[in-house]
């Protein structure tokens, strides 16, 4: 059995995730990446997008990060997010809705294209994670 150590994903409403995993892949401003135990120390950002954890016992689960920062160090990860959603939290018609009314805001120039383009963001990130992605 692998190696295990502690995440813990906390969002403004609460803790979220406090529990032993044996890893997590997540979606970092630079691109996806993995988080295993006595894992070198590191802060960096999280990207709105999927996360994967997989558990000691080969088990996993998968969410929705919407953005945040992780502190990472060899025996404890604390992500700390603008929100968290399990697949079953999501409302898939609403998400698709969301993504189309961001799509139309793109196009619009009465629009902030940078707000339109982080709710798109968003949407995806919940489609993707509610399809199984």
């Amino acid at each position: 059995m692998a190696e295990t150590f502690r995440l813990k994903i906390i969002a403004p409403t609460g803790i979220f995730f406090d529990e032993d995993i044996e890893r997590i892949v997540i979606r970092g401003t630079e691109g996806e990446f993995a988080v295993l135990a006595e894992h070198t120390p590191l802060t960096t950002t999280v990207a709105i997008g999927t996360f994967n954890i997989i558990f000691g016992d080969k088990k996993s689960k998968c969410g929705t990060l919407l953005g945040g920062v992780a502190t990472i160090n060899p025996r404890e990860t604390i992500i700390l997010t603008d929100a968290a959603e399990w697949p079953e939290e999501i409302d898939l018609k609403r998400a698709q809705e969301a993504k189309e009314r961001a799509l139309q805001r793109l196009k619009d120039d009465k629009y902030d294209a940078a707000r339109a383009q982080a709710a798109l963001e968003r949407a995806i990130a919940r489609i993707n994670s509610k399809e199984g992605l």
